[in-house]
């Protein structure tokens, strides 16, 4: 299966550009795992992550650290080398010059 038609939170995560939708690929990451942001917290472990920060990572907030990224993909139950991929993507739109149409890129 091509990337293209994987509909994984990590393929959206990489077809993403815009970081509202890379926030969608986190949100579906956590849903499609059945977690609620405070199981999300309690799983990242030694990582702080508090539910707040969980729950703004997926409705509303691009993360301004990899580390806070870190915390949330180990909470969600990603391996070390997907959360490098996933680090990678948004790395990549971290950078990304605004887009028009993504108000959060734009205030970032």
């Amino acid at each position: 299966m091509s990337l293209s038609e994987d509909d994984s939170p990590f393929a959206t995560a990489c077809r993403a550009t815009t970081r509202a939708a890379f926030i969608c690929a986190l949100n579906r990451l956590r849903r499609s795992r059945g977690l609620s942001y405070q199981q999300v917290s309690a799983n990242a472990g030694d990582l702080v992550l508090p539910k707040s920060t969980a729950h703004a990572l997926c409705t509303l907030r691009f993360p301004k650290r990899e580390d806070q990224l870190r915390a949330f993909l180990t909470g969600c139950g990603e391996s070390a080398e997907r959360r490098d991929g996933w680090v990678e993507q948004w790395q990549r739109l971290r950078f990304r010059r605004p887009q028009n149409d993504d108000p959060d890129q734009q205030s970032a």
